[in-house]
C-alpha cells in the first residue's frame, strides 16, 4: 500500500500522533513494521519492580499493533550486555554500568530508555557488627554481593565513598541470589547484604538487623537496568519507529501502574516469577506497590531518561573502577526515542 503525505498526515492526526520534531516522517517501511515481533533479552526473573516492563513487552507492544515479542531470559545483567554487544537480540534490559563500560572497550551500543528507576534493593546489616560505616573496614565484616562491578557494587561504592570509605578496603564475597544472601546474613557468615526491601522487612524481625542504605535516599538519581540496543540496530532508520514504540509502551505502563493499583496487581499475579505469585493478596502487594510507586519513584511518568542524570553518576562509576575515562554519553545515551514517545503520548 502506498500513501501520500496528505493521507499519512490525516491518519496520524486521527490516531493522535504528534509529528512535529519527530525522528522521521513514516512511510511504507513504517507501516510494514505493524505485526513485526521484537527479539528481546530480559532478566531471568521478574520481580515487583519489573512488572510494568513485562506488561509493556507482553501486552503493550501488541496494543500498538506489533506481534508478540520473542523473549529470552538470562540470569546475569552483564551477560545481557555481552549478548547485545554480540547482536544476539534487538534489545535487552541490561545493567547500565556494564553497558557504559563496554563502550570504553570499543563496543558500539546505545541505551534508549529505562526499565525502571533506582532499585528495589536495600542494604541490611548485622547491627551487632556494623555500628557505623567505619566498621566496614573490619575484614571480618564481609559484604555479600552478586558480583564485583555490577550496579549494586557501584551503588555501594558510591555510598561508602560518601563516608570516606574505599570499597577496596572492605571484604566482598560474591554470592548470587538475594535469598542466598539473606540466609548468609541470618547465619552470621556475612555482615551486610543487598536484598529487596520487602525481604528486608522480614529480616529485621529476626534479630538485631537494620536497613542501613536505601538507594533512593542516598542518590538523587541512580539506574539499574535500561534498554540496550546494538549501535548498528539504532542507526538503521527502519528501527527508529519500533524504538519509539517500545518506549511508548513502557511509559504508558509506568503511568498506568502509578495510577492504578489493580493494573499492577493483575500484572504481578500474571507475570511475576516469585513463588505463588498468582496467589499474592492485596495485603501483601499493595504496600509493595505504594513503596515502589510513591517513595522510590520506580516508574517515572516521564520515563526518567535524561542524559544529565547519567552525567551526574560518572564520578560514582569512576570511583568504583567501573569506567576509567569519560565515555561519550551523547552517543551511548540516546534520549530521542523517549523524547518522541513523550511528545506522541502527550
Amino acid at each position: 500500500m502506498t500513501m501520500t503525505r496528505r493521507e499519512w498526515l490525516q491518519l496520524a492526526a486521527a490516531n493522535g500522533l504528534g509529528l512535529a520534531g519527530s525522528l522521521a516522517l513514516p512511510g511504507t517501511a513504517a507501516f510494514a513494521q505493524q505485526k513485526r515481533s521484537m527479539k528481546l533479552i530480559i532478566q531471568g526473573f521478574s520481580l515487583a519492580i519489573h512488572i510494568p516492563e513485562v506488561i509493556a513487552i507482553r501486552d503493550g507492544m501488541q496494543e500498538l499493533g506489533y506481534a508478540e515479542s520473542k523473549i529470552d531470559r538470562i540470569e546475569s545483567m552483564q551477560v545481557i550486555t555481552q549478548s547485545i554487544v554480540a547482536k544476539s537480540a534487538e534489545a535487552g534490559d541490561a545493567d547500565v554500568v556494564s553497558a557504559i563500560a563496554s563502550t570504553e572497550a570499543g563496543a558500539d551500543v546505545r541505551l534508549i530508555g529505562l526499565v525502571y528507576n533506582s532499585t528495589s534493593q536495600v542494604f541490611v546489616v548485622n547491627a551487632d557488627k556494623i555500628k557505623s560505616y567505619a566498621d566496614f573496614k573490619d575484614q571480618s565484616n564481609a559484604i555479600a554481593l552478586n558480583s564485583r562491578g555490577d550496579f549494586i557494587y557501584v551503588l555501594l561504592s558510591g555510598v561508602l565513598g560518601q563516608h570516606n570509605i574505599n570499597i577496596n578496603d572492605t571484604t566482598i564475597v560474591e554470592m548470587g541470589g538475594s535469598g542466598s544472601r539473606m540466609r548468609a546474613l541470618l547465619a552470621g557468615r556475612v555482615a551486610a547484604v543487598p536484598v529487596h526491601f520487602d525481604q528486608a522487612a522480614g529480616i529485621v524481625k529476626q534479630g538485631n538487623y537494620k536497613v542501613l542504605i536505601e538507594p533512593w535516599k542516598a542518590y538523587k538519581h541512580f539506574f539499574g537496568e535500561a534498554w540496550l540496543v546494538p549501535g548498528t540496530w539504532a542507526d538503521d532508520k527502519d528501527n527508529q519507529r519500533i524504538a519509539v514504540d517500545l518506549n511508548k509502551a513502557m511509559i504508558t505502563s509506568f503511568r498506568r501502574t502509578n495510577a492504578d493499583y489493580e493494573y499492577f496487581a493483575k500484572g504481578f499475579r500474571k507475570y511475576a516469577t516469585v513463588p505463588k505469585a498468582a496467589e499474592a493478596t492485596d495485603d501483601v502487594l499493595k504496600p509493595i506497590w505504594e513503596k515502589l510507586s510513591k517513595e522510590i519513584n520506580a516508574w517515572p511518568n516521564d520515563g526518567g531518561f535524561k542524559r544529565e542524570y547519567f552525567q551526574e553518576l560518572l564520578p560514582v562509576y569512576r570511583q568504583a573502577g567501573a569506567i576509567k575515562g569519560t565515555p561519550d554519553l551523547s552517543k551511548v545515551i540516546q534520549t530521542k526515542y523517549v523524547d518522541q514517545a513523550l511528545q506522541e503520548l502527550g
